[in-house]
């Protein structure tokens, strides 16, 4: 039982983790927030941290990220305290507790990441194919297939590329598959894209050479409903542009399953919830006796003083009276 508590604990500490914030934008600057002072940028197509761009907050301004030579600082950040805005453009950001080094992979953030926000700039010149919107509505148990194909124009055919599945709810994103191409290296599969373990045991997809990106999840639950976008992320020759463009939009829906399924989902939730609800009262049940244990022994204690004095008193009586 104390296992059990503990571990229902740490899930829940552990699902307060910074979120990350997928932003999908045809504007030239976006405004990001911050719950600390403290940004860190990468705006390279190689995700490595600008460690010698630090941004400074100037109290009462909003801080405009669009040129990194002329708008970052070296100046030591920690000594900064005043939250403030970023207008930034396009690139990955991230909004930490302290300051970091190496890579920014907004879908494997780090222990000091708050929030991390990939600002994907629109380019529909990137393929001839127009965005494909949809919706699914599935029953819990069915399977589910989100089909994603594409053809880069020329200009962009011959560059490295990324192909992401991102699922989002609100405001929180996270990935669920992606399929990276580089000339010199290769392809890599979810390379650090943190696919969640429960979706990994559901999870297929049928890829199929560099253009065809489907994929399926069996078994669907309710936590499987969201928007999902099949994204392309492409580097420009000059390697320091990188441009986006949204190739599928699916909303799904689930729904609950049969009855009895239904009942099977009931009943976790209700031991979940008794769970939670016993690791909380069970101090309060364990301290109740122990406090009545205590108060008995007081009692006792207190009548065996009062009964020892009475015997006192009529012991002293009657040598009195034989005196």
């Amino acid at each position: 039982m104390v296992l059990q508590c503990f571990v229902l604990l740490v899930f829940f500490l552990g699902s307060s983790h910074g979120h990350t914030e997928f932003v999908y934008t045809t504007k030239n600057e976006v405004k990001l927030f911050c719950n600390t002072s403290k940004w860190q940028i990468s705006t390279e197509f190689d995700s490595r941290i600008d460690v010698n761009c630090t941004v400074k907050c100037v109290p009462g301004e909003q801080l405009k990220l669009n040129n990194i030579q002329k708008f970052c600082t070296n100046e030591d950040l920690d000594k900064v305290e005043e939250k403030c805005p970023l207008i930034a453009t396009s690139g990955y950001f991230r909004c930490v507790t302290a300051l970091d080094s190496g890579f920014l992979y907004p879908f494997a953030p780090s222990p000091n990441t708050v929030t991390s926000y990939i600002v994907a700039t629109a380019n529909e010149l990137i393929t001839n194919k127009s965005v494909e919107r949809s919706s699914v509505v599935l029953t819990e148990g069915e399977d589910v297939l989100l089909n994603c194909s594409s053809n880069r124009t020329e200009g962009y055919d011959n560059i490295d590329f990324t192909v992401y599945w991102i699922k989002t709810i609100a405001k929180k994103s996270i990935c669920v598959y992606s399929y990276e191409f580089e000339n010199a290296y290769g392809m890599k599969y979810n390379f650090k894209c943190n696919v969640q373990e429960d979706l990994l045991q559901r999870f297929s997809h049928q890829t199929d050479g560099r253009n065809i990106h489907n994929i399926r999840i069996s078994n669907v639950t309710e936590s499987d409903a969201g928007l999902y976008l099949c994204a392309l992320r492409a580097n420009t020759n000059n390697k320091a542009k990188v441009y986006w463009k949204i190739i599928n939009n699916v909303t799904v829906s689930v729904h609950k399953g049969s009855e009895d399924k239904g009942s099977q989902i009931s009943g976790k939730r209700l031991y979940a919830e008794s769970l939670i609800r016993l690791c909380v009262t069970l101090p309060i049940i364990l301290g109740v006796p122990i406090a009545v244990m205590v108060m008995n022994l007081w009692k006792k204690n207190k009548t065996s003083q009062i009964s020892q004095t009475m015997e006192l008193r009529t012991i002293q009586h009657r040598e009195e009276f034989l005196i």
